[in-house]
């Protein structure tokens, strides 16, 4: 039986004879396209140094390892099932997810936390993260997390709790830390692991038995979660689940056209609706057939309908002085998190086309342009924005450096050309 990565081989050689000059797409003006570059103004990707690094894992940090006060109209995770909110006795022993005011934001900046770290492992904040990557999950405190996903709720539709998108963010950080190279990683992996798998067994349900996707521009988007159950799953080599997500995406967005990019954004969305749909089929198509697809769903890059992409996001709206203080800071964060991630989405869409597409400098370009905008307006998100606004900005980060993996990195050979443990004690 073949393993995934000589499967991905396989299909890499099959594909290559795909990529030719006449698979650029057929609905943009390869002229145009190239005048239109020319209008836009120069923009290098921001430089991710060690100092921006440790500007995101520090606002990661303060979030991740303090529970915040939950609002009145909320009662969930933390907080008992009852009128008012109740901080969990002893939440630190048995829960591991426990800040940054949701559950799924708390599990994205664990993972960014570690995404860092496996990038930078002599970051001078790593001590602050193998302390959280330690505290936060020992056996009881995953064991309370499992249990409280496992139990039945009092509430209807509370059994659907952080799914898809909780979900989600669980198995790329599983993905992620099973995937790593450093004994930290080891550790997590095997402390995520059973609610890692009982989670994706549901996803895999979920996905097929859903009859229409969530197009929104808001954390239910199907395709946006699609796309970070595919990072984990490739990752942590889950073929059922990488399955579901191929076939499903192709049933729920094979047939989409014409996608309304004028209708971007709305109110306080962070996700690009239009724009993470074409990045995930780029990810589960054929390249030929993506390309005809891409035709079909997107504006040519140079047409009025796709400049609300070119310019920054007007924020101007949001009004934080007033009774709705806090709302309207939350608004406005997610819309300075929906630059990077219009830029992430952008990246993955240029992996996608023929290597001598000139629409790729255009994307790249105006990935960078985002992502500019994106960390000008860093420091206007408030609380309300740390704690997931520099998660956003890290899946940009990591995007820039290349496509996704399609599995897990090979370990280092040792020296007898044995395999080194780089995860033992």
């Amino acid at each position: 039986m073949k393993t995934i990565r000589e499967i991905v081989a396989i299909c890499l050689v099959g594909s290559a004879g795909l990529v030719a000059h006449n698979l650029a797409a057929q609905n943009s003006d390869p002229a145009k396209v190239s005048a239109y570059l020319t209008t836009l103004p120069n923009a290098a990707p921001p430089v991710f140094d060690e100092a921006k690094q440790e500007t995101l894992a520090a606002l990661a940090i303060s979030c991740s390892d303090h529970p915040q006060e939950a609002p009145a109209n909320r009662n969930n995770y933390l907080w008992v099932y009852q009128k008012s909110p109740e901080i969990l006795e002893h939440y630190d022993r048995n829960r591991a997810f426990f800040g940054c005011a949701n559950w799924h934001d708390a599990a994205a900046s664990v993972w960014m936390m570690m995404s860092i770290l496996g990038q930078n492992p002599k970051i001078r904040l790593a001590s602050d993260i193998k302390d959280i990557a330690t505290t936060h999950f020992r056996k009881t405190n995953m064991d309370g997390e499992f249990d409280f996903f496992n139990a039945e709720r009092p509430e209807p539709g509370m059994n659907n709790f952080e799914r898809p998108y909780g979900y989600a963010w669980l198995l790329k950080l599983y993905g992620e830390t099973k995937g790593g190279l450093l004994p930290d990683d080891r550790k997590m992996a095997v402390a995520l692991a059973p609610l890692a798998k009982w989670m994706s067994e549901r996803l895999v349900f979920y996905f097929y038995d859903l009859k229409f996707p969530y197009r929104s521009g808001v954390e239910s988007n199907t395709a946006w979660a699609m796309s970070l159950v595919l990072d984990g799953a490739n990752l942590s080599e889950n073929t059922t689940l990488q399955t579901a997500v191929h076939n499903n995406a192709i049933r729920l967005f094979g047939k989409d056209k014409n996608c309304a990019t004028n209708f971007e954004p709305q109110n306080s969305d962070l996700i690009s609706s239009c724009l993470t749909e074409a990045a995930l089929m780029g990810r589960v198509l054929p390249q030929d057939e993506y390309l005809k697809w891409l035709d079909a769903y997107l504006p040519p890059v140079y047409s009025d309908a796709f400049q609300g992409y070119a310019k920054p996001i007007d924020i101007s709206h949001t009004n934080t002085t007033g009774a709705n203080a806090q709302v309207q800071e939350l608004a406005r964060a997610r819309l300075i998190a929906l630059h990077f991630q219009r830029a992430a989405s952008m990246m993955t869409i240029s992996y996608a086309l023929p290597k001598d597409d000139p629409q790729i400098t255009v994307l790249r370009r105006l990935a960078a342009l985002n992502a500019t905008w994106g960390y000008e307006k860093l420091g206007l998100s408030g609380y309300e924005g740390q704690h997931f606004l520099v998660t956003y900005a890290l899946l940009y980060e990591n995007a820039a450096k290349g496509p996704a993996p399609l599995a897990p990195p090979e370990k280092p050979k040792a020296k007898d050309g044995a395999a080194s443990d780089t995860n033992s004690e």
